[in-house]
C-alpha cells in the first residue's frame, strides 16, 4: 500500500508540473514572448526586429530596435480527447486548458552601439484540469505551472556589422498541483517555489540592411523546487517536500532576408531535454523516482511577411516541434507529449509611434498512445499498466502593443 501511494504521488507530479501538451511549445516550453513572431510560426528569434522581444530570444537583435516599449499576450486554448483504461477504470475524458501568457520588453538606446532593456516574460508553464472523477484521477487532476523570468540585458555592437548580446535571466518558479490516490479515496496537494538564474547570450551579423543572421545560447538554470505538501488526505502527514529541476538549455539559429515587399525568416532550434531523465521527489515520507528518458529535440520553422504598406504588414508561417518523450513506454497521461505542426498567421498595424501585433496559431499533435507502468530507471514499477490514447489540438491567439519613443 505505501509504496502504490508513492507511485500515485509521483503520477500526479512527474506529469502534471511537466507536461508539454499544455504548451505550444514540446516539453514544458513556451515561446509566447512575441506575438508578432507567433504569426510567423517564432521562425525569426528577433532578427526580424518588429519588436522589443529580442531579450527573450537573442538579446544581440536589440540593436535592431531604438527605445520602446511592449505589452501583450497569448492566450492557449488546449483540447484532448482522452480514452483508455487503467487497472480496473476504463472510459473516456477531456481536458480544456485556457491559459494567459504575458509579456512586457522595454529596451532604451544609449547611443548608435549600445541598448539596455529589460523583459519579463513565461520561457516554462502550464495549466491544466481534469474533471476529478476521470478515470485515471490518480495520476492528476490539476495543475498549475508558473514560470517567470526576470531578464535586464545589454547589447553591443562590437563592429560595424557585428552585435553582441546578453541578459541575465532571474526566474521563479511555482508548482501547484493536486491529485487522487488510492481510485478517488484520497488527495494529494503540493504548492512549490523557488528562484534560479541563468543566461542569454546572443550575437548577429548585418551583411547588409536586409540580410542578417542571429545565433544564441540560454543556458541551463538549475532549480530545487520546495514547499508544503499534503500526502494522501494527510495518510502520510504534511512534509516539506523538495523537487530538483534542471531547465535545459537551448540554441537558437536564425536568419532574416528581405525582398522587396517580402521578408523571409527561418529558424532551427536545439533543447537538451535529456537533463529530464527522471523525476525525483524527495521528503521525509515517501522519497520517489520516476523515469522519464526525455531526449533532445529540435525545433525548425519559417516564416514570411508581407509589408503591404507603412500602415499594414501580414505574416504566416509553419513550423515542426519534436517531443522529447522517446515513445508510448515512456510516455504518461500526464506528460502526453507528442511531435507537433504549427501553422500561423498575424498582421502589425502601424499608425504614428504605435504599433498593434495580432497573432493566431493552430497546433495540430497526431494522435499518440500511452502504454506506461510507471517504472523507475531500473525498471521497477508497483502500479498497473496504463493503456490510453489521445487526440490533441490548440489554438492560439496574441495581443500586443507597441510604442516607440
Amino acid at each position: 500500500m505505501k509504496k502504490n501511494f508513492k507511485n500515485i504521488m509521483l503520477c500526479s507530479l512527474a506529469g502534471l508540473a511537466f507536461a508539454a501538451t499544455e504548451a505550444n511549445a514540446s516539453g514544458w516550453g513556451l515561446n509566447d514572448a512575441s506575438i508578432a513572431g507567433l504569426g510567423r510560426a517564432y521562425s525569426d528569434g528577433a532578427m526580424a526586429g518588429s519588436d522589443y522581444s529580442a531579450i527573450a530570444y537573442n538579446p544581440a537583435g536589440m540593436q535592431l530596435g531604438g527605445t520602446g516599449v511592449q505589452l501583450g499576450a497569448a492566450l492557449i486554448n488546449l483540447r484532448s480527447d482522452v480514452s483508455g483504461t487503467y487497472g480496473t477504470n476504463s472510459g473516456d475524458a477531456n481536458v480544456n486548458v485556457k491559459v494567459g501568457v504575458p509579456n512586457f520588453f522595454a529596451q532604451y538606446k544609449v547611443n548608435e552601439k549600445t541598448r539596455v532593456g529589460l523583459g519579463v516574460y513565461v520561457p516554462f508553464g502550464l495549466q491544466i484540469k481534469y474533471d476529478s472523477n476521470w478515470f485515471a484521477s490518480d495520476h492528476g487532476i490539476t495543475s498549475d505551472l508558473q514560470v517567470v523570468d526576470v531578464s535586464p540585458a545589454v547589447s553591443y555592437q562590437v563592429m560595424d556589422k557585428l552585435t553582441l548580446g546578453l541578459a541575465v535571466n532571474f526566474r521563479h518558479t511555482n508548482v501547484f498541483l493536486t491529485s487522487s490516490a488510492g481510485y478517488g479515496a484520497y488527495r494529494n496537494e503540493f504548492d512549490l517555489n523557488d528562484w534560479g538564474i541563468g543566461l542569454t547570450a546572443g550575437a548577429m551579423y548585418e551583411f547588409n540592411e536586409n540580410t542578417r543572421v542571429g545565433m544564441s545560447f540560454r543556458s541551463r538554470s538549475q532549480h530545487k523546487i520546495k514547499g508544503d505538501s499534503m500526502l494522501a488526505s494527510g495518510l502520510y502527514g504534511y512534509p516539506t517536500t523538495t523537487l530538483p529541476m534542471d531547465a535545459p538549455e537551448r540554441i537558437l539559429l536564425n536568419g532574416y532576408h528581405k525582398i522587396g515587399q517580402f521578408g523571409l525568416s527561418a529558424g532551427l532550434e536545439y533543447m537538451r531535454w535529456s537533463r529530464f531523465d527522471a523525476l525525483r521527489l524527495n521528503n521525509a515520507k515517501n522519497p520517489a523516482e520516476v523515469g522519464q528518458r526525455w531526449q533532445n529535440t529540435w525545433r525548425v520553422a519559417v516564416g514570411l511577411d508581407y509589408y503591404y504598406s507603412d500602415t499594414w504588414t501580414f505574416r504566416t508561417g509553419v513550423g515542426f516541434d519534436e517531443s522529447p518523450v522517446p515513445n508510448s513506454e515512456w510516455r504518461t497521461a500526464a506528460i502526453a507529449d507528442n511531435d507537433r505542426w504549427m501553422f500561423s498567421v498575424g498582421t502589425a498595424y502601424k499608425t504614428g509611434n504605435w504599433t498593434v501585433d495580432f497573432g493566431y496559431m493552430f497546433l495540430y499533435l497526431p494522435t499518440y498512445e500511452v502504454h506506461n507502468r510507471r517504472q523507475n530507471l531500473a525498471g521497477t514499477s508497483t502500479t498497473g499498466q496504463l493503456d490510453a490514447k489521445y487526440s490533441t489540438y490548440a489554438h492560439v491567439v496574441g495581443l500586443q502593443v507597441q510604442y516607440s519613443f
